[in-house]
C-alpha cells in the first residue's frame, strides 16, 4: 500500500491541481468557494483547539483536502490577467494608443512577434492611464528596427480578441494563448503607427540570459554549416526550436523523438552530469567545499534552464534537481516522488495555467512512469553481457516512457510511433555526445577559438548521424500509425487501467485487474459504437481556408475533397486534417474545382453542379452563365472567388435553401452582399465569420 507519511507533497499536489483543473473547465468564478474555503479555515482553527474522537479520525484530512482544493480554485481564477481591475480590455476603443514593453524575445519572419506587456493605454496622448495586460503584437518586419526584448514602444492600433478557431477540432490557438495570459492581439502594418519610446528596460537576468543565448547561437551558427543539423543542435542544445522545418519536426514525431528537439530533464541531468565529473575533480570533502559544490551545481542547472528558453519540462527538472542536489550535499536521499510533487507544486504556485500546457504533462507523466516502470521492465529480461545490457536498458526506459505518456501523445498527437523504443537506443545515446560537444565547443570557441573545431566536427557529424538515423526509421514500413483519434474521455480510462495495473503490481493482489479489464471493455465498447456511427456518417462540411474554397464530403469512412489545384498543401491540411480524422476517414479521394466532372456511387461533379444523396449543391463564380428559363432547384449555393453578378440573378435562375460565402470571396463584397440577402429575405451563411459549415444528411 502507498505510504503517504513518506510523500506527504503528493497529498498537498493532488487536491491543489484538482482546483485548478475545475476552475479552467468552469472558466469563470463561482463564489460558493469563496465561502467553502473561509468555512474551512474556520473549522480547522475550532478544531484545533479540541481533540477530535477517533471515529472522526479522517475529518482533519477531508477538511484539509477541502481547504487545498479551494486555493487552487481561486489563485486560477485570480491569475487570469482578465480579473485585474486594470486590465485594457476596461478602456478598449475602435483604436487605441498603447505604451508597453517587449517581454519576450521577438520572432522574425514576416511580421516581428513578440509579447507586449501594457502599460499605458488612451485614445490620445493626453488620455493615457495607466494599464496592465499582455498583448500578442505583429509588426510589419521591415520597420520593425532590430527591436529586442525590454525595448518600450508606443503604437496605435486595433486591439482584437483572439478568435477561436473555425474549422471544427483544428488547433485552438485562442486556448493556447489563454494559457500564456495572452487573451489579445494586434497587427500593426504602418511604419508610422508605432514608435520605439525606450530601450533596455527588460529584467537584469533575463536581459543577459537572451544575449548568452544569441552569442552562443552564432557560435553554433558557425560550426553547423547545414541548415537540418543547426537548426537540431539549435533545440538540442539551446531549446530553439525557431529554425526547425516541418520535414524535421515530423521524421523526429513519427519516430518518437520529439521530446530529443525540447529541452528536458534528460539535458538538464546531463549537464549537471557533465559539470559534477569537473567538480568531482577537486577531492576535498569538507562542508564548505560540499556547499559551495551544491550552490555551484544548482546555479549551473538554473543557468542553463533559463538559457534554454525555461520551458516547464526543464523548470520541472531543473526544480527536482535542486532539491536532488541539497539532499546530497546533506547526505540525505529524498524520495522521488515527493521531489516531483514538490517541484510541480511549486511551478503551480507560480503559474496554474501550466497544469494545460502539454510540454508539462508529458514531463510529469513520463518521468513519473520512468521512476516506476523502468526497474520491473529491466529485470523482467536478465542479460549477461554488458553491451547489449545496456541497449535492454535504453529500451525498457523508452517503453516505461511510453507507458505513461502514450494515451495523452495520442490524445494531442493522434499517432502511434511503433519505433520509438528503437530510436530511445539511438537518441539518448547520441543526445549525450552532442550535448557534451556542444557544452564544449561553447566553452572552447569563448576561451581557446583556434581549438574550437575539434568539438565543432564532433558536434556537426553527431547531429548529422542521428538525423540520418531517424529519417531511416521514418522510412520502415509501418512505422507509424497516423490519425488516431481518442476523447479526453477515453484518455481518463485509459489512465485509470493503468493505475489499477500499478495497483496489482504494487499490492500483488489480482482483484486490481478486474477494474482495470472494465475499463478496457468500457474502451473497446466505445471505439465499436464511434466505429459504427462513422460508417454510416453523410456530412457535407465547408472549410474556412483564407482565399480558398475547401468541401468536404464524408460518405462513411471515405472522403470526396473539393479544392483548387493552386493551394498550399500546408494550408489545406491545416483545415481539414484534424477533422477528417476525428471523423474516421481513411481515404480521401481529390477532385478539382477545375475538373469538368466526377461520379462516384453517391456523389456526382458536373460543373458547377453538385449532388450527394439528396441534397443539391451548386457553386457560383464568375464562369457561371446565367440564362433565362425555369429556375433550377437546389439545397445550397456555394458563393466563390468574388463574382460580379447580383444576388437578383441568382433569385431568377434558382430556387435555394440557403446561400453560403465561403472564404475565397473578399470580406468587403460579403458584408454587401448579407445587407442584400437581408434586404431580399435570403437565408446565408458567411464562413469567414461564423467558420466552417457543417451540414449532416438525415
Amino acid at each position: 500500500m502507498i505510504n503517504w507519511k513518506e510523500i506527504p507533497f503528493v497529498k498537498f499536489l493532488l487536491p491543489f491541481a484538482t482546483g485548478i483543473l475545475l476552475s479552467i473547465i468552469l472558466e469563470n468564478n463561482h463564489p460558493i468557494w469563496y465561502g467553502i474555503l473561509l468555512s474551512s479555515i474556520l473549522i480547522r482553527i475550532v478544531f484545533s483547539f479540541q481533540k477530535i474522537p477517533n471515529h472522526y479520525r479522517h475529518f482533519h484530512g477531508i477538511l484539509a483536502h477541502v481547504l487545498l482544493f479551494s486555493i487552487g480554485y481561486l489563485w486560477c481564477f485570480h491569475f487570469n490577467e482578465l480579473q485585474h481591475k486594470n486590465h485594457f480590455q476596461q478602456d478598449l476603443k475602435t483604436k487605441n494608443i498603447i505604451i508597453g514593453k517587449i517581454e519576450t524575445a521577438p520572432i522574425f519572419g514576416k511580421y516581428l512577434k513578440a509579447t507586449l506587456s501594457t502599460q499605458l493605454i488612451g485614445t490620445h496622448l493626453d488620455s493615457l492611464k495607466k494599464c496592465n495586460g499582455n498583448i500578442l503584437i505583429y509588426l510589419k518586419n521591415d520597420s520593425t528596427r532590430q527591436l529586442k526584448y525590454g525595448d518600450i514602444i508606443a503604437f496605435n492600433g486595433r486591439i482584437q480578441a483572439v478568435e477561436p478557431p473555425k474549422n471544427p477540432h483544428a488547433f485552438n490557438y485562442k486556448k493556447f494563448l489563454k494559457f500564456k495570459n495572452i487573451h489579445y492581439q494586434v497587427f500593426v502594418n504602418q511604419p508610422e503607427d508605432w514608435q520605439l519610446s525606450a530601450i533596455n528596460q527588460g529584467n537584469f537576468i533575463q536581459k543577459n540570459a537572451i544575449k548568452i543565448r544569441h552569442y552562443f547561437l552564432a557560435i553554433l551558427e558557425k560550426h553547423l554549416t547545414t541548415s537540418r543539423e543547426l537548426s537540431v543542435g539549435n533545440a538540442l542544445i539551446l531549446g530553439y526550436k525557431n529554425g526547425i522545418d516541418e520535414e524535421v519536426r515530423t521524421a523526429y514525431a513519427h519516430t518518437g523523438a520529439l521530446h530529443v528537439l525540447a529541452v528536458s530533464g534528460l539535458h538538464v541531468g546531463l549537464v549537471a552530469w557533465f559539470v559534477n565529473i569537473l567538480l568531482s575533480l577537486v577531492k576535498s570533502r569538507t562542508l564548505t567545499w560540499r556547499i559551495t559544490k551544491a550552490m555551484i551545481l544548482i546555479g549551473v542547472v538554473w543557468s542553463f534552464a533559463i538559457i534554454s528558453g525555461g520551458s516547464p519540462s526543464v523548470l520541472r527538472a531543473a526544480t527536482m534537481f535542486t532539491f536532488l542536489i541539497i539532499g546530497l550535499s546533506m547526505n540525505r536521499t529524498t524520495n522521488i516522488y515527493n521531489s516531483l510533487a514538490i517541484s510541480a507544486s511549486i511551478l503551480l504556485i507560480w503559474n496554474p495555467y501550466l497544469l494545460m500546457n502539454v510540454s508539462f504533462q508529458l514531463s510529469y507523466l513520463a518521468i513519473t512512469s520512468i521512476v516506476y516502470f523502468h526497474p520491473k521492465i529491466h529485470r523482467a529480461l536478465i542479460i549477461k553481457n554488458s553491451f547489449l545490457r545496456s541497449i535492454w536498458n535504453l529500451i525498457s526506459l523508452s517503453l516505461a516512457a511510453q507507458i505513461g505518456t502514450l494515451p495523452i501523445s495520442i490524445y494531442y498527437f493522434h499517432s502511434i510511433p511503433f519505433f520509438a523504443w528503437l530510436s530511445g537506443v539511438i537518441v539518448i545515446p547520441a543526445a549525450t555526445i552532442i550535448l557534451g560537444s556542444g557544452m564544449l565547443l561553447l566553452l572552447i570557441e569563448s576561451l581557446i577559438p583556434s581549438l574550437a573545431f575539434i568539438p565543432g566536427w564532433i558536434l556537426y557529424y553527431s547531429i548529422w548521424l542521428m538525423n540520418e538515423a531517424i529519417f531511416l526509421i521514418q522510412k520502415f514500413p509501418s512505422s507509424v500509425w497516423i490519425g488516431v483519434w481518442v476523447s479526453f474521455g477515453i484518455v481518463v480510462l485509459m489512465y485509470a487501467m493503468i493505475g489499477n495495473i500499478i495497483l496489482a503490481l504494487s499490492t500483488r493482489k489480482l482483484k486490481w485487474l478486474l477494474p482495470a479489464s472494465a475499463f478496457l471493455f468500457f474502451i473497446s465498447i466505445n471505439y465499436s459504437f464511434t466505429s459504427f456511427g462513422e460508417i454510416a456518417q453523410k456530412k457535407m462540411i465547408i472549410y474556412h481556408s483564407y482565399r480558398h474554397s475547401v468541401i468536404d464530403f464524408f460518405d462513411g469512412k471515405n472522403a470526396f475533397s473539393f479544392y483548387e489545384k493552386n493551394i498550399i498543401e500546408k494550408n489545406l491540411s491545416f483545415a481539414t486534417q484534424n477533422n477528417r480524422w476525428s471523423n474516421g476517414v481513411k481515404k480521401v479521394t481529390p477532385i478539382h474545382f477545375e475538373n469538368i466532372e466526377f461520379q462516384s456511387e453517391n456523389i456526382f461533379y458536373q460543373k458547377p453542379f453538385i449532388q450527394f444523396f439528396d441534397k443539391k449543391i451548386v457553386l457560383l463564380d464568375d464562369t457561371f452563365q446565367f440564362r433565362k428559363g425555369a429556375k433550377i432547384k437546389v439545397d445550397f449555393i456555394i458563393i466563390q472567388n468574388n463574382p460580379k453578378f447580383d444576388l437578383e440573378n441568382i433569385l431568377q435562375n434558382f430556387i435555394f435553401e440557403k446561400i453560403i460565402f465561403d472564404t475565397s470571396n473578399s470580406q468587403w463584397k460579403v458584408k454587401n452582399w448579407k445587407i442584400n440577402c437581408q434586404r431580399l429575405n435570403i437565408q446565408y451563411y458567411d464562413i469567414f465569420e461564423k467558420g466552417a459549415c457543417e451540414i449532416v444528411l438525415e
